[in-house]
């Protein structure tokens, strides 16, 4: 039985991989810092998937947390096959300069450090194994392009993309088996919001409702692990954010101002709204 471990697995499209690849027969290593949630999901998921759920809490900031983590998926588990960096936050959603350091480095920990840290650590064993594994980094449109109060969160995401092409020219060079995707989904039914520094926020409130209405998880989910499947590299769960790949390539090729996208028009007008009721 084949192995997926996926990161930040208790909610949102982790949780919707998560149950993806148990109805595709595989064993999925449930990772999420929240034990609580992870406990209560995995004991909703068992008893249609017996013995298919291997529940691990882990925080993945710490290298220690993540070092037991690989440890253990490989003694009990004895194989990976993908690896879905999926745990992320999105942070404050404030201006860069109302951002304390420690807010924005917080975002960096999770986003992108905690990302290195998986990687770093279940590599070794990914190396040994006599058959091709798969790494998929999750990223987000906001690594292909930027917009208001979101600069901590893209810089985090813009850096996951960095990574995951610098890491397929290693591992291509070096002709190791492991291959590597980067996905780039739009806004997404999930709990990206919940736990924000800006939570209480009326800003933060009329985005929670628009996520809450936007594309489920299990959609996007699905069809990533579709394009898993075709050995995709770049994986566009929406099609809209190729759009927005090309306006701002176009704009830096004429130098002109960065493009105004449809989600940073959307943005701007949920801003407006609510700085005019306060």
């Amino acid at each position: 039985m084949k192995v997926a471990v996926i990161t930040g697995a208790a909610n949102g499209i982790g949780l919707a991989l998560s149950l993806v690849n148990l109805q595709q027969g595989n064993t999925v290593a449930m990772v999420d810092k929240d034990s609580i949630k992870l406990k209560q999901e995995t004991e909703r998921l068992s008893p249609l998937f017996p013995e298919q759920i291997l529940p691990i809490s882990c925080d993945v900031t710490q290298t220690d947390d993540v070092a037991r983590l690989a440890q253990e998926v490989e003694s009990k588990l004895g194989r990976i096959d993908w690896i879905y960096n999926n745990a992320g936050i999105i942070g404050p959603l404030e201006p860069i300069w109302d951002l304390p350091s420690e807010h924005i480095q917080r975002v960096m920990n999770v986003n992108l450090y905690g990302m290195i840290h998986i990687i770093q650590a279940f590599i070794p064993f990914l190396f040994q194994q006599n058959f091709h594994s798969h790494i998929i980094n999750i990223a987000s449109l906001y690594a292909l392009c930027t917009g208001s109060q979101t600069a901590s969160y893209s810089m985090s995401k813009h850096a996951v993309l960095a990574l995951s092409e610098s890491l397929h020219f290693d591992l291509v060079r070096m002709k190791k088996p492991v291959d590597i995707s980067v996905v780039f989904p739009s806004f997404t039914d999930t709990s990206l919001l919940s736990h924000t520094a800006s939570a209480n926020s009326s800003f933060h409130e009329a985005l929670k409702s628009l996520l809450s209405h936007s594309r489920p998880a299990i959609d996007i989910a699905e069809h990533i692990v579709h394009e898993v499947g075709q050995k995709k590299f770049y994986i566009f769960p929406d099609k809209e954010v190729k759009g927005y790949c090309e306006e701002r390539t176009n704009a830096m090729i004429h130098q002109e101002n960065p493009y105004v996208t449809n989600i940073e028009k959307l943005m701007g007008a949920l801003i407006k709204r609510q700085e005019s009721r306060n």
